[in-house]
C-alpha cells in the first residue's frame, strides 16, 4: 500500500500477518473480540403452596435467575473509544481522552507521514471515531417475589390474583468499556410491581344450572347460557434517569447525571388539549433549587441510572358470551369482547431532563408499551 502526501507517496504499513487491517480516523468500525463465549443464564427458585380447599389454593414463590456474557444495556454494542474521565483535570480534550486517540497528545496532530511504519496506525491516524464492540462481556440479574390465589372452576366461578414484586438489574453500554459500574441499574422494562386478576362468571339461570333448569326454550334462549369474563393489569411504572441540558458537550462524557440534593415530585397530569402534552414533573433551575443539581465538571452525579419511575400502567379487558342451543347437535355462540373497555391511557415516560434548559423536559409524548385504545368486536360461532 502507499499513501499519497503532497508530491511524493509516502510507504504504507503493510496487512499484518493475523489479518486484522489498520482503521483510519473517521472511518466507523464494528469490532468482535477474538474469542466470543455463550451467554449463560443460571435460573433458581423455591416455592410454597398451601390448598386452601378442594378448589382454592395459594402458593409464594421466590423467582431468581443470573446472566452472565450477555450484552450490555439493551446490547448489542457498547462504544470501546468513549472519552473517560482520565486526563480531565490535565485539560485534555475529548478526543485526547479516548483510548484509541493515537495523536501526538501536545498538539493533537497527525505526525509527519514519513513517520508511518515507526509510529504504528494508533499515533498516525488519530482514532476519534467511535468503535461499536459487540463483546458480550456483561451481566444481569433479576430477583422476585410471586404470589398466586386461584380458584378452579366450580359454581359458575373461577378467578387467578397474581402480584409479582420484582427488581431486575444489568449494565448500560453508555460507558461501559471504561467503568462498568458507573451505569449499573434497574433494567429498563423492569415494572417493579404488577397485579393480575382474572375472571369467569357463568350465570346460574337456565338448563342444567341452579335456577330456571326447566325453563321453556324462549326463556333459556333469553336467560341461559350467559358467561362473562374479565382480564385487568395494574403495574407500576418503567424506570427512567434523570438528566440535564447541554450534555455531550466538552466538560461531559458519559452518563450526564445530576447531583440531587433535596426532594423531587413526580407525577402524571392530565393531557391539555391546548398543548397536546402531559406534564410529568416540573423542571427546576439547577444554579438556585434544591431538588437536583449539576455535578462538578468533570465528575458523574449522585443519581443513580432509572432511578425515578414512570406512570403506572393499567388495562382491563371484558367479553360477554352468550350459548345457544339450536338443535341437539347445533350450537352457536355470540361473543362481545371489549379490549381496554374503560378506555384507559397509559402514558410512556417523560423526556428524563430535569433542568430548565430543556425544552421538553417533564412531558410525556407518547403512550406506554403495550397500550391500545378502546377496541371492541363482535363474532359468531356456530358448532355442529
Amino acid at each position: 500500500f502507499t499513501l499519497a502526501t503532497g508530491p511524493a507517496a509516502q510507504p504504507f504499513p503493510a496487512v499484518p500477518s493475523d489479518g486484522l487491517l489498520p482503521l483510519p480516523n473517521n472511518v466507523f468500525a464494528r469490532a468482535l473480540p477474538l474469542r466470543m463465549q455463550l451467554p449463560t443464564l443460571d435460573a433458581y427458585n423455591v416455592s410454597i403452596q398451601h390448598q386452601l380447599t378442594p378448589t382454592m389454593s395459594v402458593e409464594a414463590a421466590y423467582v431468581g435467575n443470573k446472566g452472565s456474557h450477555v450484552f450490555a444495556g439493551n446490547g448489542p454494542a457498547y462504544n470501546v473509544n468513549q472519552p473517560t474521565l482520565v486526563g480531565f483535570a490535565a485539560g485534555l480534550s475529548q478526543n485526547q481522552r479516548k483510548p484509541y486517540f493515537g495523536c501526538d497528545a501536545a498538539t493533537g496532530t497527525i505526525p509527519d507521514p514519513s513517520l508511518l511504519p515507526a509510529l504504528g496506525f494508533a499515533r498516525a491516524f488519530c482514532w476519534t471515531q467511535g468503535i461499536d464492540s459487540f463483546g458480550n462481556s456483561a451481566s444481569s440479574n433479576y430477583n422476585s417475589l410471586q404470589t398466586k390465589f386461584q380458584k378452579s372452576f366450580s359454581h359458575g366461578y373461577q378467578f387467578l390474583a397474581h402480584y409479582t414484586w420484582s427488581k431486575a438489574n444489568n449494565f448500560d453500554s453508555d460507558y461501559y468499556a471504561v467503568d462498568p459500574r458507573v451505569n449499573y441499574g434497574r433494567i429498563d422494562f423492569n415494572r417493579g410491581h404488577v397485579f393480575v386478576l382474572t375472571n369467569v362468571v357463568e350465570l346460574p339461570f337456565g338448563k342444567g344450572k341452579a335456577f330456571m333448569s326447566n325453563a321453556n326454550r324462549a326463556v333459556e334462549a333469553i336467560v341461559g347460557g350467559w358467561q362473562f369474563n374479565a382480564i385487568t393489569n395494574w403495574s407500576s411504572g418503567l424506570p427512567f434517569t434523570a438528566g440535564y441540558s447541554n450534555c455531550g458537550t466538552e466538560r461531559d462524557t458519559g452518563p450526564c447525571r445530576p447531583n440531587k440534593t433535596g426532594a423531587f415530585k413526580v407525577g402524571a397530569g392530565s393531557f391539555n388539549p391546548a398543548t397536546q402534552k402531559v406534564v410529568y414533573f416540573t423542571t427546576v433551575n439547577l444554579a438556585s433549587n434544591s431538588s437536583f443539581a449539576r455535578p462538578a465538571v468533570g465528575t458523574f452525579g449522585n443519581v443513580g441510572r432509572n432511578t425515578l419511575t414512570g406512570p403506572r400502567f393499567f388495562n382491563s379487558d371484558f367479553s360477554v358470551f352468550k350459548n345457544f342451543s339450536i338443535t341437539e347437535r347445533v350450537g352457536a355462540q355470540f361473543r362481545a369482547e371489549f379490549f381496554n373497555v374503560f378506555n384507559h391511557t397509559s402514558f410512556g415516560n417523560p423526556d428524563g431532563c430535569i433542568d430548565t434548559g430543556c425544552s421538553n423536559g417533564g412531558i410525556i409524548s407518547g403512550t406506554a408499551p403495550g397500550y391500545q385504545p378502546r377496541q371492541g368486536q363482535f363474532t359468531l360461532k356456530i358448532s355442529f
